[in-house]
Protein backbone atom coordinates (compact mmCIF):
# COMPACT_ATOMS: atom_id res chain seq x y z
CA UNK A 1 0.00 0.00 0.00
CA UNK A 2 2.73 2.49 1.01
CA UNK A 3 4.36 2.18 -2.41
CA UNK A 4 1.50 4.17 -3.86
CA UNK A 5 1.42 6.83 -1.16
CA UNK A 6 3.53 9.96 -0.91
CA UNK A 7 3.91 12.48 1.94
CA UNK A 8 4.02 16.18 1.09
CA UNK A 9 5.07 18.77 3.71
CA UNK A 10 3.35 22.18 3.52
CA UNK A 11 5.24 24.74 5.61
CA UNK A 12 3.84 28.07 4.38
CA UNK A 13 0.32 29.31 3.79
CA UNK A 14 1.42 30.32 0.30
CA UNK A 15 2.23 26.69 -0.40
CA UNK A 16 -1.18 25.68 0.95
CA UNK A 17 -2.88 27.84 -1.70
CA UNK A 18 -1.94 25.24 -4.33
CA UNK A 19 -4.19 22.67 -2.65
CA UNK A 20 -7.30 24.76 -1.99
CA UNK A 21 -9.45 22.89 -4.52
CA UNK A 22 -8.39 19.45 -3.24
CA UNK A 23 -9.04 20.53 0.38
CA UNK A 24 -12.50 21.87 -0.42
CA UNK A 25 -13.39 18.83 -2.55
CA UNK A 26 -12.67 16.41 0.29
CA UNK A 27 -14.81 18.38 2.77
CA UNK A 28 -17.62 18.74 0.25
CA UNK A 29 -17.72 14.98 -0.32
CA UNK A 30 -17.74 14.42 3.44
CA UNK A 31 -20.55 16.98 3.86
CA UNK A 32 -18.37 18.49 6.59
CA UNK A 33 -20.07 20.69 9.19
CA UNK A 34 -17.01 21.53 11.34
CA UNK A 35 -16.18 25.17 10.50
CA UNK A 36 -12.67 24.98 11.99
CA UNK A 37 -11.31 22.58 9.38
CA UNK A 38 -12.72 24.49 6.43
CA UNK A 39 -10.02 25.89 4.15
CA UNK A 40 -11.09 29.52 4.75
CA UNK A 41 -10.60 29.17 8.51
CA UNK A 42 -7.30 27.25 8.39
CA UNK A 43 -5.70 29.37 5.67
CA UNK A 44 -6.61 32.71 7.22
CA UNK A 45 -5.72 31.61 10.74
CA UNK A 46 -2.27 30.60 9.48
CA UNK A 47 -1.89 33.84 7.50
CA UNK A 48 -2.98 36.16 10.32
CA UNK A 49 -2.31 34.39 13.63
CA UNK A 50 -0.03 31.45 12.86
CA UNK A 51 3.03 33.07 11.31
CA UNK A 52 5.05 32.78 14.50
CA UNK A 53 4.03 29.15 15.02
CA UNK A 54 5.82 26.15 13.56
CA UNK A 55 3.01 25.00 11.31
CA UNK A 56 3.33 21.92 9.17
CA UNK A 57 0.42 20.56 7.19
CA UNK A 58 1.01 17.12 5.73
CA UNK A 59 -0.75 16.10 2.54
CA UNK A 60 -1.01 12.45 1.55
CA UNK A 61 -0.86 11.80 -2.16
CA UNK A 62 -1.96 8.62 -3.89
CA UNK A 63 -1.46 8.10 -7.65
CA UNK A 64 -1.24 11.87 -8.30
CA UNK A 65 -4.38 12.46 -6.18
CA UNK A 66 -4.41 14.21 -2.81
CA UNK A 67 -6.48 12.08 -0.43
CA UNK A 68 -5.78 13.72 2.96
CA UNK A 69 -4.45 16.73 4.86
CA UNK A 70 -3.18 16.65 8.46
CA UNK A 71 -2.90 20.15 10.02
CA UNK A 72 -0.34 20.29 12.86
CA UNK A 73 1.70 22.79 14.79
CA UNK A 74 4.92 21.79 16.53
CA UNK A 75 6.89 22.93 19.55
CA UNK A 76 10.54 21.93 20.03
CA UNK A 77 10.96 20.53 23.54
CA UNK A 78 13.70 18.91 25.63
CA UNK A 79 12.33 15.45 24.82
CA UNK A 80 11.81 16.14 21.11
CA UNK A 81 8.56 17.60 19.74
CA UNK A 82 5.17 18.48 21.13
CA UNK A 83 2.58 18.05 18.40
CA UNK A 84 -0.79 19.85 18.48
CA UNK A 85 -3.54 20.38 16.00
CA UNK A 86 -3.32 23.70 14.19
CA UNK A 87 -5.18 26.71 15.68
CA UNK A 88 -4.68 25.56 19.26
CA UNK A 89 -6.68 27.86 21.55
CA UNK A 90 -8.85 29.21 18.73
CA UNK A 91 -10.44 26.16 17.10
CA UNK A 92 -12.83 24.36 19.44
CA UNK A 93 -12.90 21.30 17.21
CA UNK A 94 -10.27 19.84 14.92
CA UNK A 95 -9.90 16.81 12.68
CA UNK A 96 -8.04 15.34 9.73
CA UNK A 97 -9.19 16.42 6.29
CA UNK A 98 -9.66 13.07 4.60
CA UNK A 99 -12.47 11.24 2.86
CA UNK A 100 -14.14 8.67 5.08
CA UNK A 101 -13.25 5.79 2.77
CA UNK A 102 -9.54 6.76 2.91
CA UNK A 103 -9.31 7.64 6.58
CA UNK A 104 -7.95 4.43 8.13
CA UNK A 105 -5.09 3.90 5.69
CA UNK A 106 -4.27 7.63 5.51
CA UNK A 107 -3.98 7.85 9.31
CA UNK A 108 -1.80 4.75 9.45
CA UNK A 109 0.50 5.99 6.70
CA UNK A 110 0.77 9.54 8.03
CA UNK A 111 1.64 8.63 11.62
CA UNK A 112 4.09 5.93 10.55
CA UNK A 113 5.91 8.46 8.39
CA UNK A 114 5.67 11.27 10.93
CA UNK A 115 7.16 9.12 13.69
CA UNK A 116 10.06 8.30 11.38
CA UNK A 117 10.63 12.03 10.86
CA UNK A 118 10.22 13.21 14.46
CA UNK A 119 11.27 10.03 16.31
CA UNK A 120 10.65 11.46 19.81
CA UNK A 121 7.31 13.24 20.01
CA UNK A 122 4.29 13.69 22.26
CA UNK A 123 0.95 14.18 20.51
CA UNK A 124 -1.62 16.32 22.33
CA UNK A 125 -4.57 16.50 19.93
CA UNK A 126 -7.57 18.58 20.99
CA UNK A 127 -11.08 18.91 19.62
CA UNK A 128 -11.84 15.42 18.27
CA UNK A 129 -15.62 15.01 18.26
CA UNK A 130 -16.83 11.55 19.20
CA UNK A 131 -19.70 11.88 16.73
CA UNK A 132 -17.07 11.43 14.00
CA UNK A 133 -15.20 8.18 13.35
CA UNK A 134 -11.75 9.74 13.79
CA UNK A 135 -11.26 8.97 17.53
CA UNK A 136 -11.99 5.26 17.03
CA UNK A 137 -9.83 4.95 13.92
CA UNK A 138 -6.96 6.69 15.70
CA UNK A 139 -7.39 4.39 18.72
CA UNK A 140 -7.29 1.33 16.46
CA UNK A 141 -4.05 2.54 14.88
CA UNK A 142 -2.42 3.11 18.28
CA UNK A 143 -3.39 -0.39 19.43
CA UNK A 144 -1.85 -1.93 16.32
CA UNK A 145 1.38 0.01 16.91
CA UNK A 146 1.38 -0.81 20.62
CA UNK A 147 1.26 2.89 21.56
CA UNK A 148 -0.63 3.80 24.72
CA UNK A 149 -3.12 6.66 24.72
CA UNK A 150 -5.33 8.44 27.20
CA UNK A 151 -7.99 10.96 26.50
CA UNK A 152 -10.22 13.36 28.38
CA UNK A 153 -13.67 14.05 27.08
CA UNK A 154 -15.72 17.16 27.67
CA UNK A 155 -19.45 17.42 27.20
CA UNK A 156 -20.50 19.28 24.09
CA UNK A 157 -24.20 20.21 24.24
CA UNK A 158 -26.23 21.04 21.17
CA UNK A 159 -29.81 21.67 20.06
CA UNK A 160 -31.16 19.26 17.46
CA UNK A 161 -33.32 21.45 15.23
CA UNK A 162 -34.57 18.71 12.92
CA UNK A 163 -38.34 18.28 13.19
CA UNK A 164 -38.41 20.58 16.23
CA UNK A 165 -41.66 22.18 17.37
CA UNK A 166 -40.49 25.45 18.90
CA UNK A 167 -43.48 25.91 21.20
CA UNK A 168 -43.14 22.40 22.64
CA UNK A 169 -39.41 22.96 23.06
CA UNK A 170 -39.98 26.21 24.96
CA UNK A 171 -42.71 24.98 27.33
CA UNK A 172 -40.38 23.65 30.05
CA UNK A 173 -37.97 26.55 29.57
CA UNK A 174 -40.18 29.63 29.67
CA UNK A 175 -40.10 29.99 33.44
CA UNK A 176 -36.53 28.74 33.80
CA UNK A 177 -34.48 31.35 35.71
CA UNK A 178 -37.54 33.62 35.56
CA UNK A 179 -37.06 34.03 31.81
CA UNK A 180 -40.65 35.02 31.06
CA UNK A 181 -40.52 37.66 33.77
CA UNK A 182 -37.13 38.95 32.64
CA UNK A 183 -38.21 39.09 29.01
CA UNK A 184 -41.39 40.97 29.92
CA UNK A 185 -39.44 43.55 31.91
CA UNK A 186 -36.84 43.94 29.18
CA UNK A 187 -39.53 44.55 26.58
CA UNK A 188 -40.97 47.22 28.88
CA UNK A 189 -37.77 49.21 28.28
CA UNK A 190 -38.43 49.45 24.53
CA UNK A 191 -38.70 47.47 21.31
CA UNK A 192 -36.62 44.27 21.52
CA UNK A 193 -35.42 42.67 18.29
CA UNK A 194 -32.92 40.13 16.98
CA UNK A 195 -30.91 41.23 13.96
CA UNK A 196 -28.38 39.46 11.75
CA UNK A 197 -25.73 42.17 11.54
CA UNK A 198 -22.86 42.97 9.21
CA UNK A 199 -19.19 43.19 10.14
CA UNK A 200 -19.68 46.93 10.69
CA UNK A 201 -20.86 46.18 14.26
CA UNK A 202 -17.57 44.48 15.20
CA UNK A 203 -16.25 47.59 16.98
CA UNK A 204 -19.36 47.72 19.16
CA UNK A 205 -19.35 44.06 20.11
CA UNK A 206 -15.60 44.05 20.80
CA UNK A 207 -16.07 47.05 23.08
CA UNK A 208 -18.94 45.26 24.84
CA UNK A 209 -16.86 42.10 25.23
CA UNK A 210 -13.91 44.05 26.66
CA UNK A 211 -16.13 45.82 29.17
CA UNK A 212 -17.71 42.57 30.35
CA UNK A 213 -14.36 40.80 30.73
CA UNK A 214 -12.31 43.74 32.00
CA UNK A 215 -12.20 42.32 35.53
CA UNK A 216 -12.49 38.66 34.57
CA UNK A 217 -10.06 36.06 33.26
CA UNK A 218 -10.87 35.84 29.55
CA UNK A 219 -9.09 32.79 28.12
CA UNK A 220 -10.56 33.21 24.61
CA UNK A 221 -8.65 36.40 23.79
CA UNK A 222 -11.53 37.29 21.45
CA UNK A 223 -11.16 41.05 21.96
CA UNK A 224 -7.34 41.14 21.93
CA UNK A 225 -5.96 43.41 19.23
CA UNK A 226 -4.19 40.57 17.44
CA UNK A 227 -7.21 38.29 17.26
CA UNK A 228 -9.57 41.11 16.36
CA UNK A 229 -7.91 41.30 12.96
CA UNK A 230 -8.62 37.61 12.30
CA UNK A 231 -12.20 37.50 13.56
CA UNK A 232 -13.06 40.77 11.84
CA UNK A 233 -11.62 39.52 8.55
CA UNK A 234 -13.73 36.34 8.68
CA UNK A 235 -16.84 38.39 9.47
CA UNK A 236 -16.21 40.60 6.42
CA UNK A 237 -16.12 37.68 3.99
CA UNK A 238 -19.15 36.59 2.02
CA UNK A 239 -20.50 33.36 3.55
CA UNK A 240 -19.90 30.24 1.49
CA UNK A 241 -19.90 26.69 2.84
CA UNK A 242 -18.44 28.25 6.00
CA UNK A 243 -19.26 31.74 7.16
CA UNK A 244 -19.56 34.04 10.16
CA UNK A 245 -22.96 35.10 11.42
CA UNK A 246 -23.19 38.03 13.81
CA UNK A 247 -26.48 38.06 15.72
CA UNK A 248 -27.38 41.05 17.86
CA UNK A 249 -30.15 41.67 20.38
CA UNK A 250 -31.31 45.28 20.42
CA UNK A 251 -33.41 47.41 22.73
CA UNK A 252 -34.47 50.25 20.50
CA UNK A 253 -31.32 51.05 18.53
CA UNK A 254 -28.84 49.85 21.17
CA UNK A 255 -27.08 46.47 20.95
CA UNK A 256 -27.29 44.84 24.37
CA UNK A 257 -26.16 41.29 23.49
CA UNK A 258 -24.45 39.47 20.63
CA UNK A 259 -23.23 36.14 19.35
CA UNK A 260 -20.29 35.66 17.03
CA UNK A 261 -20.97 32.32 15.41
CA UNK A 262 -19.98 30.12 12.51
CA UNK A 263 -22.25 28.49 9.94
CA UNK A 264 -21.21 25.36 8.07
CA UNK A 265 -23.46 23.16 5.95
CA UNK A 266 -26.58 23.15 8.11
CA UNK A 267 -24.80 23.69 11.41
CA UNK A 268 -24.70 26.89 13.44
CA UNK A 269 -22.01 27.05 16.12
CA UNK A 270 -22.06 29.80 18.74
CA UNK A 271 -18.43 30.79 19.27
CA UNK A 272 -18.62 33.89 21.50
CA UNK A 273 -21.68 35.08 23.43
CA UNK A 274 -21.66 38.41 25.26
CA UNK A 275 -23.91 41.12 26.59
CA UNK A 276 -23.81 44.60 28.07
CA UNK A 277 -23.34 44.16 31.82
CA UNK A 278 -25.67 47.13 32.46
CA UNK A 279 -28.52 44.76 31.56
CA UNK A 280 -27.37 41.79 33.68
CA UNK A 281 -30.57 41.52 35.69
CA UNK A 282 -32.69 41.22 32.52
CA UNK A 283 -30.84 38.11 31.31
CA UNK A 284 -30.31 39.36 27.73
CA UNK A 285 -28.02 36.44 26.90
CA UNK A 286 -30.79 33.92 27.54
CA UNK A 287 -33.30 35.89 25.50
CA UNK A 288 -30.77 36.11 22.68
CA UNK A 289 -30.34 32.31 22.69
CA UNK A 290 -34.09 31.83 22.59
CA UNK A 291 -34.44 34.19 19.64
CA UNK A 292 -31.40 32.61 17.99
CA UNK A 293 -32.89 29.11 18.14
CA UNK A 294 -36.10 30.37 16.59
CA UNK A 295 -34.17 32.14 13.83
CA UNK A 296 -32.08 29.03 13.10
CA UNK A 297 -35.30 27.06 12.63
CA UNK A 298 -36.56 29.65 10.14
CA UNK A 299 -33.23 29.47 8.27
CA UNK A 300 -33.40 25.65 8.11
CA UNK A 301 -30.32 24.87 10.20
CA UNK A 302 -30.26 21.29 11.41
CA UNK A 303 -28.13 21.82 14.50
CA UNK A 304 -27.32 24.64 16.90
CA UNK A 305 -24.00 23.83 18.53
CA UNK A 306 -23.53 25.31 22.01
CA UNK A 307 -19.79 24.50 21.83
CA UNK A 308 -17.64 22.79 24.46
CA UNK A 309 -17.90 23.60 28.14
CA UNK A 310 -19.81 23.05 31.36
CA UNK A 311 -21.48 26.48 31.53
CA UNK A 312 -24.93 25.90 33.08
CA UNK A 313 -26.82 27.89 30.46
CA UNK A 314 -25.75 25.43 27.74
CA UNK A 315 -27.44 22.57 29.54
CA UNK A 316 -30.57 24.65 30.04
CA UNK A 317 -31.02 24.81 26.27
CA UNK A 318 -29.53 21.63 24.83
CA UNK A 319 -31.51 18.65 23.58
CA UNK A 320 -28.55 16.34 22.90
CA UNK A 321 -24.93 15.76 23.92
CA UNK A 322 -21.80 15.12 21.92
CA UNK A 323 -18.34 14.69 23.48
CA UNK A 324 -15.05 16.28 22.50
CA UNK A 325 -11.79 14.49 23.16
CA UNK A 326 -8.29 15.64 23.91
CA UNK A 327 -6.12 12.64 23.03
CA UNK A 328 -2.56 12.26 24.30
CA UNK A 329 -0.05 9.65 23.11
CA UNK A 330 3.63 9.51 22.27
CA UNK A 331 6.36 7.69 20.46
CA UNK A 332 8.10 4.98 22.45
CA UNK A 333 11.27 6.85 23.42
CA UNK A 334 11.96 7.07 27.17
CA UNK A 335 11.85 10.87 27.29
CA UNK A 336 8.65 11.14 25.27
CA UNK A 337 6.89 8.54 27.44
CA UNK A 338 8.00 10.35 30.63
CA UNK A 339 6.52 13.65 29.46
CA UNK A 340 3.43 11.86 28.12
CA UNK A 341 2.82 10.38 31.59
CA UNK A 342 3.19 13.82 33.15
CA UNK A 343 0.62 15.23 30.72
CA UNK A 344 -1.79 12.40 31.49
CA UNK A 345 -1.77 13.26 35.18
CA UNK A 346 -1.99 17.01 34.53
CA UNK A 347 -4.93 16.71 32.13
CA UNK A 348 -6.75 14.31 34.45
CA UNK A 349 -6.52 16.83 37.31
CA UNK A 350 -7.58 19.74 35.11
CA UNK A 351 -10.56 17.79 33.78
CA UNK A 352 -11.74 16.97 37.32
CA UNK A 353 -11.33 20.53 38.52
CA UNK A 354 -13.30 21.95 35.58
CA UNK A 355 -16.31 19.89 36.57
CA UNK A 356 -16.60 21.90 39.79
CA UNK A 357 -18.25 25.24 39.12
CA UNK A 358 -16.57 26.82 42.16
CA UNK A 359 -13.08 26.42 40.70
CA UNK A 360 -14.18 27.66 37.29
CA UNK A 361 -15.68 30.81 38.82
CA UNK A 362 -12.64 31.30 41.06
CA UNK A 363 -10.31 31.17 38.06
CA UNK A 364 -12.54 33.39 35.94
CA UNK A 365 -13.69 35.98 38.49
CA UNK A 366 -11.25 36.05 41.42
CA UNK A 367 -8.07 35.49 39.41
CA UNK A 368 -9.43 37.88 36.79
CA UNK A 369 -9.97 40.58 39.40
CA UNK A 370 -6.43 40.12 40.73
CA UNK A 371 -5.03 40.44 37.20
CA UNK A 372 -7.06 43.61 36.74
CA UNK A 373 -5.63 45.03 39.97
CA UNK A 374 -2.08 44.17 38.93
CA UNK A 375 -2.59 45.86 35.56
CA UNK A 376 -3.85 48.95 37.41
CA UNK A 377 -1.40 48.74 40.29
CA UNK A 378 -0.84 52.50 40.43
CA UNK A 379 -4.53 53.24 40.79
CA UNK A 380 -4.63 53.37 44.58
CA UNK A 381 -8.38 53.92 44.57
CA UNK A 382 -8.92 50.47 43.01
CA UNK A 383 -7.05 48.76 45.85
CA UNK A 384 -8.84 50.86 48.47
CA UNK A 385 -12.15 49.83 46.95
CA UNK A 386 -11.19 46.15 47.01
CA UNK A 387 -10.03 46.39 50.63
CA UNK A 388 -13.12 48.26 51.77
CA UNK A 389 -15.77 46.42 49.74
CA UNK A 390 -14.45 42.84 49.55
CA UNK A 391 -11.62 41.92 51.92
CA UNK A 392 -12.68 43.62 55.18
CA UNK A 393 -16.39 42.64 54.86
CA UNK A 394 -15.41 39.00 54.32
CA UNK A 395 -13.65 38.84 57.69
CA UNK A 396 -16.02 41.08 59.64
CA UNK A 397 -18.90 43.35 58.79
CA UNK A 398 -21.77 44.79 60.79
CA UNK A 399 -24.66 46.98 59.66
CA UNK A 400 -27.59 48.30 61.66
CA UNK A 401 -30.68 49.70 59.99
CA UNK A 402 -34.08 50.83 61.17
CA UNK A 403 -37.18 50.55 59.00
CA UNK A 404 -39.54 53.39 59.79
CA UNK A 405 -43.20 53.97 58.92
CA UNK A 406 -45.27 57.08 58.47
CA UNK A 407 -49.04 56.92 58.64
CA UNK A 408 -51.11 59.35 56.60
CA UNK A 409 -50.03 62.88 57.58
CA UNK A 410 -51.40 66.33 56.89
CA UNK A 411 -48.69 67.35 54.41
CA UNK A 412 -50.46 67.97 51.12
CA UNK A 413 -48.51 70.78 49.45
CA UNK A 414 -47.66 70.48 45.75
CA UNK A 415 -44.07 69.43 44.95
CA UNK A 416 -42.39 69.74 41.57
CA UNK A 417 -41.00 66.21 40.91
CA UNK A 418 -40.81 64.61 37.47
CA UNK A 419 -40.85 60.89 36.67
CA UNK A 420 -37.77 59.20 35.21
CA UNK A 421 -38.56 57.54 31.86
CA UNK A 422 -36.87 54.40 30.58
CA UNK A 423 -35.54 56.40 27.61
CA UNK A 424 -33.79 58.77 30.00
CA UNK A 425 -32.11 55.84 31.73
CA UNK A 426 -31.11 54.14 28.46
CA UNK A 427 -29.37 57.31 27.26
CA UNK A 428 -27.73 57.99 30.62
CA UNK A 429 -23.93 57.58 30.93
CA UNK A 430 -23.54 57.53 34.74
CA UNK A 431 -24.77 54.69 36.98
CA UNK A 432 -27.01 53.34 34.25
CA UNK A 433 -26.65 49.75 35.45
CA UNK A 434 -27.85 50.72 38.95
CA UNK A 435 -30.89 52.54 37.58
CA UNK A 436 -31.76 49.67 35.23
CA UNK A 437 -31.54 47.31 38.21
CA UNK A 438 -33.96 49.54 40.14
CA UNK A 439 -36.43 49.63 37.25
CA UNK A 440 -36.18 45.83 36.98
CA UNK A 441 -36.96 45.56 40.71
CA UNK A 442 -40.12 47.60 40.29
CA UNK A 443 -38.95 51.06 41.34
CA UNK A 444 -40.20 54.31 39.87
CA UNK A 445 -37.79 57.23 39.98
CA UNK A 446 -38.60 60.91 40.56
CA UNK A 447 -36.30 63.92 40.30
CA UNK A 448 -36.22 67.69 40.20
CA UNK A 449 -33.06 68.78 38.35
CA UNK A 450 -31.00 65.68 37.45
CA UNK A 451 -31.86 61.98 37.53
CA UNK A 452 -28.65 61.30 39.47
CA UNK A 453 -30.34 62.95 42.51
CA UNK A 454 -33.58 61.01 42.18
CA UNK A 455 -35.47 59.16 44.89
CA UNK A 456 -37.11 55.83 44.04
CA UNK A 457 -40.52 54.47 45.01
CA UNK A 458 -41.52 50.81 45.21
CA UNK A 459 -45.18 49.87 45.58
CA UNK A 460 -44.58 46.14 46.16
CA UNK A 461 -41.63 45.43 48.46
CA UNK A 462 -39.08 46.83 50.90
CA UNK A 463 -35.73 45.80 49.41
CA UNK A 464 -32.32 46.27 51.06
CA UNK A 465 -29.85 44.61 48.68
CA UNK A 466 -26.76 45.03 50.85
CA UNK A 467 -28.25 42.90 53.65
CA UNK A 468 -30.28 40.61 51.38
CA UNK A 469 -33.68 41.66 52.74
CA UNK A 470 -36.92 41.60 50.76
CA UNK A 471 -40.22 42.20 52.56
CA UNK A 472 -43.65 42.46 50.94
CA UNK A 473 -45.74 45.60 51.43
CA UNK A 474 -49.41 45.75 52.33
CA UNK A 475 -51.96 47.56 50.15
CA UNK A 476 -51.80 51.36 49.99
CA UNK A 477 -48.16 51.32 51.14
CA UNK A 478 -44.92 52.37 49.42
CA UNK A 479 -41.23 52.13 50.20
CA UNK A 480 -38.90 55.05 49.36
CA UNK A 481 -35.13 54.76 48.95
CA UNK A 482 -32.30 57.18 48.07
CA UNK A 483 -34.13 60.06 49.70
CA UNK A 484 -32.34 63.08 51.10
CA UNK A 485 -33.23 64.75 54.36
CA UNK A 486 -32.97 68.23 52.78
CA UNK A 487 -36.19 67.69 50.78
CA UNK A 488 -37.85 65.03 52.93
CA UNK A 489 -41.01 67.07 53.44
CA UNK A 490 -41.44 67.63 49.71
CA UNK A 491 -40.90 63.93 48.98
CA UNK A 492 -43.53 62.86 51.52
CA UNK A 493 -46.08 65.35 50.19
CA UNK A 494 -45.46 64.33 46.59
CA UNK A 495 -45.71 60.59 47.28
CA UNK A 496 -48.90 60.96 49.30
CA UNK A 497 -50.50 63.04 46.55
CA UNK A 498 -49.13 61.06 43.56
CA UNK A 499 -49.65 57.55 44.90
CA UNK A 500 -52.60 58.06 47.28
CA UNK A 501 -51.01 55.88 49.95
CA UNK A 502 -51.76 55.45 53.64
CA UNK A 503 -48.32 54.26 54.78
CA UNK A 504 -44.82 55.27 53.73
CA UNK A 505 -41.81 53.13 54.64
CA UNK A 506 -38.15 54.13 54.57
CA UNK A 507 -34.94 52.78 56.04
CA UNK A 508 -32.08 54.59 57.72
CA UNK A 509 -28.69 53.70 59.13
CA UNK A 510 -28.91 53.86 62.93
CA UNK A 511 -25.60 55.74 63.05
CA UNK A 512 -26.84 58.45 60.67
CA UNK A 513 -28.16 60.57 63.54
CA UNK A 514 -29.06 63.59 61.38
CA UNK A 515 -31.31 61.48 59.18
CA UNK A 516 -32.83 59.71 62.18
CA UNK A 517 -33.73 63.09 63.69
CA UNK A 518 -35.18 64.31 60.37
CA UNK A 519 -37.41 61.24 60.11
CA UNK A 520 -38.58 61.56 63.70
CA UNK A 521 -39.36 65.23 63.13
CA UNK A 522 -41.42 64.29 60.04
CA UNK A 523 -43.51 61.90 62.16
CA UNK A 524 -41.95 58.54 61.29
CA UNK A 525 -42.00 55.77 63.90
CA UNK A 526 -39.59 52.86 63.86
CA UNK A 527 -41.16 49.63 62.70
CA UNK A 528 -38.28 47.19 62.72
CA UNK A 529 -34.63 47.15 63.76
CA UNK A 530 -32.25 45.10 61.58
CA UNK A 531 -28.78 43.95 62.56
CA UNK A 532 -26.73 42.34 59.81
CA UNK A 533 -23.37 40.75 60.54
CA UNK A 534 -20.86 38.69 58.58
CA UNK A 535 -17.88 36.78 59.94
CA UNK A 536 -15.53 34.87 57.65
CA UNK A 537 -18.12 34.99 54.90
CA UNK A 538 -21.05 33.73 57.01
CA UNK A 539 -23.95 36.18 57.11
CA UNK A 540 -26.58 36.56 59.84
CA UNK A 541 -29.61 38.86 59.94
CA UNK A 542 -31.45 39.63 63.21
CA UNK A 543 -34.78 41.47 63.36
CA UNK A 544 -36.42 43.24 66.29
CA UNK A 545 -40.03 44.31 65.66
CA UNK A 546 -41.49 47.31 67.48
CA UNK A 547 -44.15 46.56 70.09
Amino acid sequence: MDDYLELIQIRTYKHLEIYENEWNTILEKNNNSNPFIEYAFVYNWWRILGLEQQIEIYAVKEHNRIIAFFPFQFEKKWFGYMVHFLALGDANYMDFIVRKVDKSRAIMYLFDELIKLKKSAVFNLHGLLESTDTPNILSDYLKVRNMKQRYNRIETPYVNLQNMDFEDYMKPRRKMHGMDRREKRLRALGDVSLQIASASVMDKIVKMHKKRWEKKNDTSGFSSERKQVFFRYLAEQKPDKMGVRLSTLLVGDEIIAFTYGFTCRGRYMGYVLGHNSDFDCYGPGRLLIKEKIQRCLVDNFQKLDMSIGYEPYKFDWNTNLDYTRKTIFSTNTIRAKAFRNFLWVKEMLIAKIKKYRFFVLFRRNTIGKLKYLIRNKWEVQVWKSLWKEKIVPFFYEKKEYVIVKLSDSELKKVSNFKEITTQMVLTCTNNRNEMLQKIYNGYIGHYTSTIQDAFWVNKNVIRLEDIELVSNLKKRSVYIRDWKKENLEDIISFVQTQYGVKYIYMHVNRKDFASVVALEYAGFLWEEKLTYSRKLGRAKLEKVVAN
